[in-house]
């Protein structure tokens, strides 16, 4: 329990990740190019053709588009922003004004996008924003990665040319009163995490009612509304996807009808709108009968297929198994920095086995791998009879309104995991670009993207692995159908436990809600195996830290012996190599040339470290260094630049000021510390310096605290921290469970255990807008999972409690 603390004294030391988050970050010199396809900018837009506009395209096609695109932007940059007075007169003069002057925008390398049209015409289809289909199905929306596998199949996107050609991807803007107002109700009051898609399909179903304005007249055309679900069926979506745009636009007058103004400021519309919701209830009746075949079909279509066996479902796993644990024998090699030698592609794989041990191994649904968050990981629990096995319980998924999801991982699939969370985790965090705004949860969820955001679509993640091992594909329902099916000759206490584990949302599953306990999801672990034909021994046939993990990187070691990684130094040449590391010469030069360029990058940003330098001006003290390869790249030195500034102006930061103000700090987690009670983790590592959260109460007086501190029971009366704040002494009064002005929320900062020996923080005062703050920064390096310390100063004479009081 986190107790007072002395008051924190006002010395400085270097706090250079605290300044650093109020500087924006800088960005790369170069252009965003415009995508002719979808008609967006990207940033990169190489990648954005190989991940969507021209997946299926090759190499050759996709640089063409690129160069073409710069040949456009640098025509646009050099002529397309001058215009001529008389050129604009003959634009107004002339009978198609909108016409003439699209034209002459395009002309220039500008896209005009929502141009309304009267019928269907045979342009080049713009691919649409986001995909539009059933939640029950995939989603094809990415994650982010961009995994590098034989491409077996044509991934054809006949059905999205369709629709943009018939103009049913076009929609009117976002930002709409009537829209923002819809979203926000959505995402706050309806707590909907796929509320983006709803309001897109509101919009698209708005834009077809009147492309000239977005409004709720729309509910007097029944027969034209009719019209636009006819169509969109016609045009090949799903019965199942057609009936989610119905729920959507009918939860769109909903909200209008029941959550403005509506029925104060016009009557008559709101009647209307009353009588559309009935009129879309009857259409949704019809085509519900229509989704009840679609779903029969694809039983029908299931059974034809026939069910999966154990072994085929975990194909994937026994294929990726050899090449993911050399990526684990990396990562469990040394005190390196971590994740640091991994390739970008080892990385994934990391990410996506652990993934696919999840879905087709423990038969959880996808939800579970996008929903667990870095707190449920630290809270696992051990089972007590069994301590061989561990369990984690997952909140957030399909079911979660009724159960909770638990799976359980062996000793080694726990290591495989907390390599994962320590090592390769940081690391795709790390690839994030931050902006002030952010207010995402990606910080909390476990599972990160190699673009560090948080998975977005686990099964397409899933489907990658496959295609990379060239396997038959198995969805989470097609594991999960065959654990039930292998169950029939089971009792029905284990297919009662199997049930509970798979978190059934069926009366079975309800009845037997007690079956969450420890020791009953291990008994459905086991029973699950056993189905798979593993055994004991299949868990430790290539033991947990063994020297076979470790051939590279013993390789490595005897090279850096004979060549060691410098500045200036030059890589061993490949006889050299062939001779010290074998078959891992390649490897090991690599990685060789990685830590030197890793080092240069270091010394050319201590070099610059009091002001940000221009581009030209790195390239220059570069080329001084007499380097004649593995240069450092001086625009990701730009970028990279921090300010070497002192905790002093910490609080000028704009990014601390934030999560002071919103108590959502980030890479912190509140867990049971033994022989402690609660305590607080970290997630991410924090350097030396860095601010970590603040302490945060009611500010008071001594005086007002010390009798805070007498009235209140023993439990509570330890927090309260005492400072003097210049001649005056003062209070944070943080006794209370929820922070007064945050509802719900339990700061971090009161939770923080004490130390004088082992302390990785000490507390420093700031003033803000005459306010007191209190700071915990960085004395040391923190690493991941280490827990945060300080010492209270119950010592001290400056103690403001009475000596005799137990805090």
């Amino acid at each position: 329990m986190a107790s007072s603390a002395a008051s924190s004294s006002a010395a400085s030391s270097s706090a250079a990740s605290s300044s650093a988050a109020a500087s924006a970050e800088q960005p790369r010199s170069r252009n965003f190019l415009l995508c002719p396809i979808c008609k967006k900018t990207h940033w990169s837009l190489p990648v954005h053709l190989r991940r969507s506009c021209m997946r299926t395209s090759s190499e050759a096609d996709i640089l063409a588009v690129v160069e073409s695109a710069k040949r456009v932007v640098s025509n646009l940059l050099r002529t397309g922003r001058v215009w001529e007075y008389s050129l604009l007169s003959r634009i107004m003069q002339s009978p198609d004004t909108i016409g003439r002057m699209i034209e002459e925008l395009e002309s220039r390398g500008n896209a005009v996008v929502g141009i309304p049209t009267e019928a269907p015409t045979a342009a080049v289809p713009a691919v649409p924003d986001v995909p539009v289909e059933a939640p029950a199905e995939s989603s094809s929306e990415s994650s982010g990665e961009l995994y590098q596998c034989p491409d077996t199949t044509k991934q054809g996107t006949s059905l999205r040319e369709r629709m943009a050609s018939l103009g049913y991807y076009k929609k009117h803007s976002l930002d709409h009163d009537l829209l923002v107002s819809f979203a926000k109700f959505l995402q706050f009051d309806m707590s909907n995490e796929n509320f983006k898609q709803e309001v897109e399909n509101v919009a698209r179903f708005l834009y077809f009612m009147d492309p000239q304005q977005a409004s709720l007249l729309f509910v007097r055309q029944h027969e034209k509304s009719r019209e636009y679900f006819l169509k969109l069926s016609e045009a090949g979506l799903s019965k199942q996807t057609v009936q989610n745009y119905i729920k959507s636009v009918k939860r769109f007058l909903k909200f209008h009808t029941g959550s403005t103004d509506l029925c104060f400021t016009d009557r008559v519309l709101h009647e209307d709108c009353k009588n559309y919701i009935s009129f879309l209830d009857n259409i949704q009746t019809a085509t519900s009968k229509q989704v009840s075949k679609e779903t029969t079909r694809k039983r029908f279509d299931t059974f034809q297929e026939g069910v999966l066996s154990s072994t085929q479902v975990t194909a994937v796993l026994a294929a990726a198994k050899k090449d993911f644990l050399a990526v684990i024998g990396k990562l469990h090699a040394g005190e390196c920095s971590p994740g640091h030698q991994l390739t970008l592609t080892e990385l994934q794989l990391v990410l996506y086995y652990l993934e696919a041990i999840v879905i087709l191994e423990h038969a959880q649904r996808p939800g579970v791998v996008e929903h667990m968050t870095v707190t449920e990981w630290i809270s696992r629990r051990r089972d007590d009879t069994r301590p061989g096995f561990v369990v984690v319980a997952v909140k957030e998924h399909k079911t979660a309104a009724t159960q909770v999801a638990t799976f359980v991982l062996t000793q080694e699939q726990e290591m495989w995991f907390d390599l994962y969370f320590s090592e390769v985790r940081p690391v795709m965090l790390g690839k994030k670009r931050k902006r002030v705004e952010d207010d995402d949860e990606t910080d909390e969820r476990f599972f990160i993207s190699s673009t560090g955001k948080a998975i977005y679509n686990a099964s397409n993640d899933l489907e990658r692995l496959h295609k990379k091992y060239q396997v038959p594909k198995v969805t989470s329902q097609m594991a999960r159908r065959a654990y039930k099916t292998a169950t029939k000759e089971l009792s029905d206490v284990q297919k009662t436990k199997v049930a509970g584990y798979l978190t059934h949302s069926t009366a079975t599953a309800e009845k037997h809600y007690r079956m969450k306990e420890r020791g009953s999801a291990v008994d459905a672990f086991l029973i699950l195996r056993n189905l798979r034909g593993d055994s004991d021994s299949d868990q430790s046939d290539t033991p947990r830290g063994s020297s076979a993990y470790l051939t590279d990187q013993a390789a490595y070691d005897k090279l850096l012996r004979s060549y060691p990684v410098t500045l200036d130094g030059v890589p061993p040449n490949r006889s050299q190599r062939k001779s010290l590391a074998g078959e891992y010469e390649r490897y090991c030069y690599d990685r060789w040339r990685s830590e030197q360029l890793e080092r240069r990058v270091q010394h050319v940003l201590e070099h610059f470290a009091r002001r940000l330098p221009s581009e030209s001006r790195v390239k220059a003290w570069i080329m001084k260094q007499g380097w004649s390869a593995n240069l450092p790249d001086a625009a990701s030195i730009v970028q990279q630049w921090k300010p070497s500034g002192g905790i002093d102006v910490a609080m000028d930061s704009v990014v601390l000021q934030k999560f002071c103000r919103t108590q959502r700090w980030k890479g912190l987690a509140v867990a049971d510390i033994e022989g402690k009670g609660r305590g607080v983790l970290v997630t991410r590592p924090f350097a030396l310096g860095e601010v970590v959260c603040d302490y945060h109460g009611k500010v008071v007086s001594r005086q007002e605290g010390l009798a805070t501190h007498t009235a209140t029971a023993e439990k509570e009366s330890g927090y309260m921290f005492f400072y003097n704040s210049g001649q005056v002494a003062r209070c944070i009064d943080a006794h209370e469970e929820e922070c007064p002005c945050h509802p719900g929320m339990c700061t971090f900062g009161r939770l923080i255990n004490h130390s004088s020996k082992k302390a990785n923080l000490r507390p420093r005062l700031y003033s803000v807008d005459g306010k007191d703050v209190i700071l915990f920064i960085a004395i040391r390096n923190i690493k991941v999972q280490e827990e945060l310390l300080f010492d209270y100063g119950v010592n001290r004479k400056s103690f403001a409690v009475v000596p005799a009081a137990k805090i």
